[in-house]
């Protein structure tokens, strides 16, 4: 979330910039500084919410390991392309070769116990047409033909899982994309699942870098204008003067608590329409929402607007006995962007206008 930490001064001097522009009128005349004086055109009003967010992969996977081991080779490093089913790290396959050697000789060891099972219960039942043996050696004969049969059936799982664990002592790559990180060297341990190596770090990140997203978190009020298919323009510090255009795709269901935050904020993902080498996961935007266009209104800026006891008035330049005074006016407020505001009443095109500064974050806080 963006934070104004500038607020909370600037409100203070919004009310000393109140009183001077109520009282100053009949001591003396406007400043000559043309900087702050503005005049009232008719133009479309864009309204949007405006938050930071964070590029990342829309694709993005950490590359984990099923089986534990020490890594014998790393195959890519950072930056570079790969494709699904590429290897990236080979793993020391001897323990896991002495796994897939021993399970087969239970399967073989196995085999042959049920090969004699199988035998002795076609003689116990040959036999038992002479009456050469009682029905109940049959019948343990027939039970221990079922047993060597289930034995027989583990030692192939079994075999079938260590020849599963030597396979994934070669970690290929899930996806098509690029090498955004590599945290594993040659030589170190690896261990299964969630912790990758023992410092925790995962063994490669990789990512498909052909289609981007932006993830901003909006609060419960911004989140209600925010649909998907929306439309939002991305703005870089690192590319100043350029924008790049950007659609909404998935906007949180629920809110979340963020870790280390004490507010719920509802995550909003947006894929930019435009690709750009320039534009690199973990860069930092600022993301404006298009929510509404206002068309041919009467709009300024909010310096120009000043709160006192819930209501707004502007400092309106006019000319008295041929001297430019101002006048305080009291206006009605309508839609506003983070920059421009509505006037729907109060003024009229062309008038002139004199603007506080911090103004605007009284107005800000009060809207």
């Amino acid at each position: 979330m963006k934070r104004r930490w500038w607020v909370v001064p600037l409100v203070l001097a919004a009310g000393g910039g109140a009183f001077f522009v109520a009282n100053r009128g009949e001591a003396e005349g406007p400043p000559d500084d043309k900087a702050l004086r503005v005049q009232v055109e008719r133009a479309d009003l864009k309204i949007e919410v405006v938050e930071t967010g964070k590029v990342r992969p829309e694709e993005r996977v950490e590359i984990k390991s099923k089986v534990a081991g020490q890594a014998t080779e790393v195959l890519v490093e950072e930056g570079e392309r790969v494709v699904k089913g590429q290897l990236l790290v080979r793993l020391d396959p001897t323990d896991h070769q002495r796994e897939v050697a021993r399970a087969q000789a239970d399967v073989a060891q196995a085999e042959n116990s049920l090969a004699f099972a199988r035998l002795d219960l076609e003689r116990k039942q040959r036999a038992l047409k002479d009456r050469g043996v009682a029905r109940i050696e049959v019948d343990l004969a027939e039970n221990e033909v079922k047993a060597r049969s289930i034995a027989s059936k583990l030692a192939r799982i079994a075999l079938a899982v260590a020849r599963d664990r030597l396979r994934y002592t070669e970690i290929v790559s899930p996806i098509d994309g690029t090498v955004l990180e590599v945290g594993i060297e040659a030589g170190e341990v690896v261990t299964p699942g969630v912790q990758q190596t023992f410092e925790g770090r995962p063994l490669m990140v990789v990512g498909d870098l052909s289609t981007l997203v932006v993830k901003s978190e909006l609060n419960q009020i911004d989140i209600a204008k925010i649909e998907v298919g929306d439309l939002a323009e991305l703005s870089f510090d690192a590319l100043p003067g350029r924008r790049f255009s950007a659609r909404v795709t998935k906007t949180a269901p629920a809110a979340v608590l963020p870790k280390g935050k004490t507010v719920e904020v509802f995550p909003v993902e947006a894929t930019l329409t435009e690709t750009s080498t320039t534009i690199r996961p973990g860069m930092t935007a600022d993301v404006r929402f298009a929510i509404d266009t206002r068309r041919g209104v009467l709009s300024v800026p909010i310096e120009a607007v000043v709160r006192d006891k819930g209501d707004a008035f502007v400092t309106k330049i006019v000319s008295v006995e041929g001297k430019p005074r101002t006048e305080r006016v009291a206006v009605r407020l309508g839609a506003r962007s983070d920059r421009q505001v509505e006037v729907a009443e109060g003024i009229v095109e062309g008038d002139e206008l004199l603007i506080d500064p911090a103004s605007s974050k009284a107005n800000e806080i009060a809207l």
